[in-house]
């Protein structure tokens, strides 16, 4: 059978070494990938400036695009940033169910829910944060546990909560002030 080589890349596996054969990689998927990456990575440069607006309709034309689970993060980002609590968490909803290793969604899931005092609810969120393999900020979900527990006036589980987030970034100014602000209820 011949096949278009001109918009396909094949895997390495063949129907010849008795593995199934894998579905062509197409190359106008591959532009429309690097397309939508570069819409979402202009979102997050307007957000950082501030421009939630100009940032939210970069993320949907990146979702447009190609549907990734960082760009429903970063839109589900966005529209808390507007207060839209349950849009948000239903955005991040749409990010795990593309990528259920990214952490990121998880995470800001349960922030989302603390918003709504939804503390019981936040607390699952935060270990599956915990638990992705892909997930750099590992001192968020410490840190929001500790928010969490401070609140439910469990200030020795904060502290440890706060202590283990700054374990793993000594100079997060947030875990700094709610590790004194424990000690403080403590004393």
């Amino acid at each position: 059978m011949m096949r278009d080589t001109a918009d396909t890349a094949f895997g390495t596996e063949s129907e010849d070494a008795g593995g199934p054969s894998p579905e062509p990689f197409r190359l106008g998927d591959l532009n429309l990938r690097v397309e939508a990456e570069e819409y979402r990575t202009l979102g997050q440069e307007r957000q950082a400036q501030g421009d939630v607006e100009d940032a939210a309709a970069y993320y949907q034309m990146s979702l447009e695009l190609f549907p990734t689970a960082e760009a429903h993060t970063n839109l589900g980002w966005v529209i808390a940033c507007r207060g839209g609590w349950e849009e948000a968490i239903a955005e991040c909803e749409k990010a795990i169910a593309l990528d259920p290793d990214l952490g990121n969604a998880y995470n800001d899931i349960a922030v989302y829910l603390i918003e709504l005092d939804r503390l019981d609810d936040a607390l699952p969120f935060l270990d599956k944060a915990l638990a992705a393999p892909n997930y750099d900020c590992r001192h968020y979900p410490h840190y929001h546990r500790g928010r969490i527990l401070e609140r439910k006036a469990r200030f020795m589980e904060a502290r440890d909560a706060y202590r283990k987030s700054m374990d793993l970034d000594p100079t997060w100014e947030p875990a700094r002030i709610g590790l004194h602000r424990a000690f403080g209820f403590l004393n």
